[in-house]
């Protein structure tokens, strides 16, 4: 085929372009080197302390052996020569009840108190008609007051007595009262699935009275000495759970932990962690194994390696 002009001078062009850029230095031709991201982080020394577990728990302060009183025979309550908070003694008269009827006169039958102690419940009046099942009156021994609360099933396995307690009243917030478990029933509820336990106060306080609601926080099992680490920097992912390890290089490494028990966002580390390591506590969520990082607060990015914009710094 026969070239014509214009084609043989575009060919030339083409030509002399080409020889052109091969004589351009290689360096220069060069695309610029791709910026490394460096994460921001907060991060923490993994140390060894103790991880106290516990329940929150709600119950009623009682006095101790409380009896209910019920007469021996029905009629109309005619007596009743005792006031609520009166002292007792055992077989002492604490009412009377006439079990006359239209008709027919008899004599009035006396109610003893079973046992000595203080009158905590008076619940019914003079010439109220009653019953061998009418609860005359209630009696306690005030001066040893003891707490009176559920246990759900599913937390039943943590008893034990001795346990100790901090007890809150609600007319003193903010004041703890000592206390431990000294009883627990044997049988669970069938009705409401708990299981009663009783604690006695350790010290003797005017400012506790029978018939107060309690806020319990009862402590059950300490972990003694164990490593532990804030909850947050734990990073699930499969069923696995993760910490990113802050190496003398500033770069993270991913490493598979083995969690135990967890308390108020703090958790127990049963393998994958050595005291005195860190580890990531904050901007995990971004991270992968082998970036860079820096500290929370440090305007100096890691020497020879230019930061990026947008999250990571």
């Amino acid at each position: 085929m026969k070239l014509t002009k214009k084609k043989i001078l575009m060919i030339l062009v083409a030509v002399a372009v080409l020889a052109g850029l091969s004589m351009i230095p290689k360096k220069k031709r060069q695309m610029p080197p791709v910026e490394e991201t460096v994460y921001t982080v907060k991060s923490e020394t993994v140390s060894k302390s103790d991880l106290q577990e516990y329940l929150r728990l709600n119950g009623t302060v009682k006095a101790e052996n409380t009896i209910s009183v019920y007469p021996d025979i029905g009629g109309k309550l005619t007596r009743v020569p005792v006031t609520l908070g009166t002292y007792v003694k055992k077989g002492q008269l604490i009412a009377e009840v006439d079990p006359s009827s239209p008709g027919s006169h008899y004599a009035s039958s006396p109610v003893y108190a079973p046992i000595a102690g203080y009158i905590t419940s008076l619940p019914l009046t003079t010439g109220t008609t009653v019953t061998t099942s009418s609860e005359i009156a209630m009696i306690g021994n005030i001066d040893k007051l003891q707490i009176e609360c559920k246990i759900p099933e599913s937390k039943i396995a943590v008893l034990k007595n001795g346990l100790t307690a901090r007890v809150g009243l609600e007319a003193y917030k903010g004041i703890d009262f000592p206390a431990h478990v000294f009883r627990i029933s044997p049988v669970v509820d069938e009705t409401s699935r708990t299981k009663q336990m009783y604690l006695l106060f350790d010290t003797s306080d005017e400012r506790i009275n029978a018939g107060m609601y309690v806020k319990i926080h009862l402590n059950t099992i300490l972990h003694e000495n164990v490593i532990v680490i804030p909850t947050d920097s734990i990073v699930t992912e499969s069923g696995k759970k993760y910490v990113y390890i802050k190496n003398s290089d500033n770069t993270v490494s991913k490493r598979e932990i083995t969690v135990g028990a967890s308390v108020d966002g703090k958790a127990e580390i049963t393998s994958g962690l050595s005291e005195g390591e860190q580890i990531v506590v904050s901007g995990m969520q971004v991270l992968s194994d082998g970036v860079k990082v820096k500290e929370v607060g440090s305007s100096t990015p890691l020497a020879g390696k230019p930061s990026s914009n947008g999250g990571a710094v």
